[in-house]
């Protein structure tokens, strides 16, 4: 397992095989999905940018918001992973971020 992954299993916000299956796609592509959502949470239509961005269906991508807690939880998603949906810090913030998880900042 890598290091998302492992984040979203032991915080026990989601279950991505579960996930996977319900939405018909890998636990790989869930994790992809849902960074995408955190990062495109401040946007207009954040499920079609991630599908613009993975590959992965629109119909999939909304099969996966249903089960993280619908477009409402994808506030909460991007704090959890550090992006700044206001994009005041853009992906500098979120490298920070991930930078200051793994001791450098």
């Amino acid at each position: 397992m890598d290091f998302l992954n492992n984040a979203l299993n032991l915080a026990g916000r989601f279950d991505l095989p579960a996930i996977a299956e319900k939405a018909g796609i890998t636990p790989e592509q869930v994790q992809t999905v849902i960074g995408l959502l955190g990062k495109f949470a401040g946007h207009v239509d954040p499920a079609q940018d991630a599908a613009d961005h993975s590959g992965v269906s629109r119909h999939q991508i909304e099969a996966i918001l249903s089960e993280i807690g619908g477009a409402d939880a994808l506030g909460q998603v991007a704090q959890a992973f550090g992006f700044d949906i206001d994009a005041k810090g853009g992906a500098g913030d979120v490298l920070g971020n991930l930078g200051g998880m793994f001791g450098r900042k």
